[in-house]
């Protein structure tokens, strides 16, 4: 080898040739399951998690203009920020320079991702305020789950995260049934207790439907399983109102006190409160459990690290999560909207919420999913700085809780619908890109008006 001569990786894509100089190239590994990131720039195939940090991998055989392959293999290139590049192939390393070379590549690059200086970095991210509380703060929000056909409510606040039931639960000695056992959760001992033997309910074989819900009761963690999720409801205190004595025929402990007039006559929601659930001698008994384990009560002590709370929307294959803060309920898609004329084909309609009309935006359409969405979906509705806006979805009945350290920063790139998304998690080999709410509404708010305005222009 000449002296000042440079070691190359040859990569393919299709029948063209790319050579990398290696200290371009940080790491080659098979191809990830990739998160789409919805009208980012041409190329991009989508993100995934390496090494605690969100990397975009892209289409070389999209850069080079040329029919995409299997594209099998991603090379992660030094760059700040990091890019992976998806090729068909590795097939040499020499001193040769072989078709295209690493200039041409590092042109087509350029562009079409921020550099180092314009990138948030994830502690700068997660240091963003909270979204600002809805104007109507004196309403209150409720998780609401069902169990034997009955809709039954938690206060928001008290819901930590919803998960699947686990598949493992370990059952505890001399414990009632109401206390189906325990489980791992974040490093420690969540105890998981029957909603349905809770609530003196007859018990059923579960049809995989069934979710954990995780509370926070008076600073302790404990997980009740329910049949199903619903939605999230908000509400003027003025619906609240003392339970009628049917609600607590049944053998359960713990009484509902307070239930909730849902809107447009669609019945009741029967109340359970963290004081309720604590009051019952079955809850204790786990409590009483833990005190006398001093390797279970310091598994289970809380951490003072902060946490954000998102709600995860699901659109197809892909699932993107919204802080809580500035969702104000999420609702069932309604059977008819009112629609606006001349309104573009994104607007499903108006629907009326609390004497007001709010727009229902079918975000298939905004972030370019493929298909029908199976069943009627539900309807996300969203304020921030006074701006208001129902997002239709498939469904967003999975809460998420996420210490600020794990929050990783999305790639910056080019174009604004690209920035919807600020910031990214990993759950269980899948990245969740987070939207930040205010870009959300502001992009609807601005293409709205613009193509209203379009529509009504003379041609």
């Amino acid at each position: 080898m000449g002296e000042g001569a440079q070691r190359r990786l040859t990569v393919r894509a299709g029948d063209a040739r790319v050579s990398l100089p290696t200290q371009a190239v940080a790491e080659v590994i098979r191809r990830p399951k990739l998160t789409r990131m919805p009208h980012a720039p041409e190329g991009l195939l989508g993100v995934t998690h390496l090494r605690g940090a969100v990397l975009p991998v892209v289409s070389l055989s999209e850069l080079l203009g040329l029919t995409a392959g299997d594209a099998a293999r991603v090379v992660v290139l030094r760059r700040e920020p990091p890019v992976g590049l998806a090729v068909d192939g590795v097939e040499a390393l020499s001193d040769e320079d072989a078709g295209k070379t690493w200039q041409e590549l590092e042109a087509a690059l350029v562009g079409r991702f921020a550099r180092g200086e314009g990138r948030r970095t994830a502690a700068k991210a997660s240091a963003m305020p909270a979204p600002a509380a809805p104007d109507h703060a004196e309403d209150r929000a409720f998780f609401r789950v069902d169990l034997a056909g009955q809709a039954y409510g938690f206060p928001l606040e008290s819901v930590v995260e919803v998960a699947a039931v686990p598949d493992v639960i370990a059952d505890l000695p001399r414990t009632e049934v109401v206390l189906l056992g325990v489980c791992a959760y974040r490093g420690g001992l969540l105890p998981v207790l029957s909603g349905r033997a809770l609530l003196g309910l007859p018990e059923r074989p579960g049809d995989g439907g069934e979710r954990l819900v995780v509370l926070n009761l008076s600073g302790e963690r404990l997980g009740l399983v329910v049949d199903r999720l619903e939605a999230i409801v908000r509400a003027s205190p003025d619906r609240l109102s003392r339970a009628p004595s049917v609600f607590n025929r049944g053998g359960g402990e713990a009484r509902i006190d307070t239930v909730l007039r849902l809107a447009d006559d669609r019945g009741v929601l029967a109340i359970l409160t963290p004081e309720r659930l604590l009051a019952d001698e079955r809850v204790t008994q786990w409590l009483a459990l833990a005190a006398a384990d001093e390797e279970a009560q310091m598994a289970l002590s809380q951490t003072s690290v902060a946490r954000e709370r998102f709600i995860v929307l699901r659109l197809g294959e892909e699932r993107y999560g919204l802080p809580i803060g500035a969702v104000d309920e999420v609702v069932r898609a309604p059977e008819q909207l009112s629609r606006m004329p001349k309104a573009p084909a994104y607007v499903q309609g108006v629907m009326s919420l609390r004497g007001k009309a709010v727009p229902v935006i079918d975000q298939r359409m905004r972030l370019g999913v493929s298909g029908q969405a199976a069943g009627p979906g539900r309807v996300v509705v969203v304020t921030v700085d006074r701006l208001q806006a129902g997002f239709a979805v498939d469904a967003a009945s999975e809460v998420l809780e996420v210490a600020v350290d794990e929050l990783l920063a999305a790639p910056e790139l080019t174009g604004p619908e690209a920035r919807l998304f600020d910031r990214a998690v990993e759950r269980g080999g899948e990245l969740i890109l987070l939207i930040d709410p205010k870009a959300l509404l502001e992009r609807a708010e601005a293409d709205l008006l613009r193509d209203l305005a379009k529509a009504v222009t003379p041609s």
